[in-house]
């Protein structure tokens, strides 16, 4: 690689500069996620970093606001409030509840779990900080605290986020971005040294500034009209309802309410953001939202309909067909069935 030697100090007044800053303005133009990350500042807390030896459990109470942990080292399992099964970790995962739920982290899934604000006042630190706890099995190390983005309220992004987000390592390895600010973390807790609690923070504030590029990188190829709408407030937080919502007879007029804005401009801005109208975009989340139970469940076709607002099983079929192409029977049979119309494409006017 051919090396550039500078004969002056470069500042934000010399050319090369202002060079550089504009190449990155151009690489920048068409990125979403960066442009979603430009305007958000993460803010994070570490309730406690925990050496946990078999058996071990704690549960954390819903309080709503954004938590994560961080798996160290050993493995674990994650259950959530609401969620069916429990999740196995491993070293390297972390894992993001953008909504703050109810939850339990044990070594086994049939571990009884103590609440954690009692297992944190009732148990002293080491010298490196960290609380050890459990009996005397198998270790596991997790870094555990929470979060939130610069802004009142819940952000939009945190709305358009899955309820539980993963990013696993793979053999016992971080994910490599997550590995470097693990090892980071790491020499941090072993160092000791003054002003380590504030770098330790810095430090967490970028893992989860990566979690979240990565969560938006993922929801642009799942559904890019999600990303889109994240560079309006007001039109993300209309969206997150829809989604939230999508059996509800929504109205134009209804939705512009909700968000603060008058019928207009609302539907204005939503066309301009989405390339199409309000209740276009309700009827293709129903109809995704459709799809999803077809593939996941047995539940019979009323109940799919009236779960994504259809007043009948033959209306909603009907406008499954226009969509699909197949009837709902039809396509719950298809193995490894999947949208076959386009969620992301360029819409009518």
């Amino acid at each position: 690689m051919a090396r550039v030697t500078l004969s002056e100090p470069i500042t934000p007044d010399t050319p090369i500069w202002m060079e550089f800053v504009e190449l990155l303005s151009d690489l920048d133009a068409t990125d979403r996620v960066s442009q979603i990350l430009r305007g958000v500042r993460v803010r994070s807390a570490v309730y406690c970093r925990s050496v946990l030896r078999a058996p071990w459990g704690f549960g954390v109470k819903a309080h709503g606001n954004p938590a994560y942990h961080l798996i160290t080292s050993g493995s674990c399992w994650l259950e959530v409030s609401g969620v069916q099964h429990q999740a196995q970790l491993a070293a390297g995962d972390l894992v993001v509840l953008p909504a703050g739920p109810r939850h339990w982290v044990r070594d086994h899934p049939a571990t009884p779990a103590a609440r954690l604000e009692d297992i944190l006042a009732s148990t002293p630190r080491d010298e490196h900080q960290r609380f050890n706890y459990g009996g005397s099995g198998p270790q596991t190390a997790l870094v555990c605290g929470g979060f939130a983005l610069d802004g009142s309220g819940q952000h939009p992004l945190l709305r358009a986020l899955p309820a539980t987000l993963v990013i696993r390592g793979s053999g016992g390895h971080s994910a490599p971005w997550l590995a470097s600010t693990i090892a980071l973390l790491s020499a941090e807790t072993e160092a000791n040294a003054p002003g380590a609690a504030e770098v330790f923070t810095r430090l967490a504030d970028a893992m989860l500034t990566q979690a979240l590029r990565r969560a938006l990188a993922d929801l642009q190829d799942a559904d890019q009209d999600r990303v889109l709408a994240l560079g309006d407030p007001q039109i993300a937080e209309a969206v997150a309802l829809i989604h939230s919502q999508p059996g509800r007879a929504w109205m134009v007029a209804e939705l512009a309410a909700q968000v603060g804005l008058s019928r207009s401009e609302f539907a204005a801005r939503f066309r301009e953001l989405i390339s199409e109208s309000p209740l276009r975009y309700v009827t293709r989340t129903r109809l995704a939202r459709a799809a999803e139970l077809l593939r996941t469940s047995n539940a019979p076709l009323a109940q799919i309909a009236a779960r994504t607002g259809y007043a009948t099983s033959f209306s909603f079929s009907k406008a499954f067909k226009r969509a699909f192409g197949v009837a709902p029977g039809q396509y719950r049979r298809q193995p490894n069935a999947r949208p076959t119309f386009d969620l992301t494409g360029p819409r009518r006017p």
